[in-house]
């Protein structure tokens, strides 16, 4: 049982974490950014390049991955996505662009480093902690320490930096934030450059426990927005709640019933939050008013 407890609280780290890093996008930008998807596996692919290409130490080369992703997130909305908002561009054609460009870094990652299971991990294989009797390995501490943390700093940076609060002016009301002097584009590209980050942080993590494929991202991703749909507009608690939630449900059936109905009841849960509490536990139903 105590196995059980540790595997799941990893899950639900995992899927915070997720959930957190595609909130700061969604909650800005307003569409479903599914290149974020390979923005999950490009962290663990430039880590990689610079490590087993390059030949640079891990504390060069973990630091040096995360930033050519954060990078590689800025560039794309400073390329692509904002000449289309300035066009005009609603969230569906942002959505069907997103699409595409996550079609384009997985096809273009599987031509430069093939489609096979590549792992990143040390050669001399490490004892796992023996914590109230379940083992939990060095790589799954790490996850959950940096969930933790990373739950504080979005606190903080939300709530007492200058970013931050132009962060949750611009999620709240584009345009009230335009006619109050707050830049958008520099916020925008702020917040795809933050997520891009923790997006990175996620898969290279993930490519240290398990190994890394051209499709890690996608399935680590969808877990995270049924997080912050079930959490409720992206709210910081919501998204941790939900992922606590979604990870119990997730072992539960697969404890009961077998690994294989684990994603299958994530998204059953996802369906009955949609069909009964559509904004989420933790959201607010829009009232309606007349004039």
């Amino acid at each position: 049982m105590t196995q059980v407890l540790s595997n799941m609280l990893y899950s639900a780290c995992t899927i915070c974490l997720v959930g957190i890093s595609f909130s700061f996008i969604f909650s800005a930008a307003k569409f479903f950014h599914f290149a974020h998807a390979g923005l999950i596996a490009s962290g663990a692919y430039a880590y990689l390049v610079f490590s087993q290409w390059c030949s640079l130490p891990v504390y060069v080369s973990v630091p040096l991955a995360l930033a050519a992703s954060a990078g590689l997130g800025l560039s794309l909305d400073l390329a692509i996505y904002r000449p289309m908002r300035n066009c005009g561009a609603s969230p569906l054609i942002l959505l069907l662009a997103s699409l595409g460009l996550y079609i384009l870094l997985q096809n273009g990652i599987s031509m430069v480093f093939g489609d096979d299971t590549k792992v990143i991990s040390n050669s001399d294989v490490t004892p796992a902690f023996l914590i109230f009797g379940a083992r939990v390995t060095g790589v799954q501490l790490t996850v959950m320490a940096v969930a933790i943390a990373v739950l504080f700093i979005k606190v903080f940076f939300l709530d007492r930096t200058k970013n931050g609060l132009a962060l949750r002016a611009v999620a709240d009301s584009p345009e009230l934030a335009r006619l109050s002097g707050i830049n958008f584009d520099k916020t925008m590209g702020i917040a795809f450059c933050l997520g891009s980050f923790l997006a990175s942080t996620i898969g290279l993590l993930q490519a240290f426990d398990v190994g890394m494929t051209p499709t890690m991202g996608l399935p680590t991703l969808l877990l995270g927005v049924v997080a912050v749909v079930i959490g409720g507009d992206g709210k910081i608690l919501g998204v941790a709640v939900a992922s606590l939630f979604l990870a119990f449900v997730q072992h539960v059936a697969g404890w009961q019933f077998g690994a294989q109905w684990q994603e299958t009841t994530a998204f059953l849960l996802l369906l009955a939050f949609l069909l009964c509490r559509p904004q989420g536990v933790f959201g607010k139903r829009l009232a309606k008013t007349s004039v």
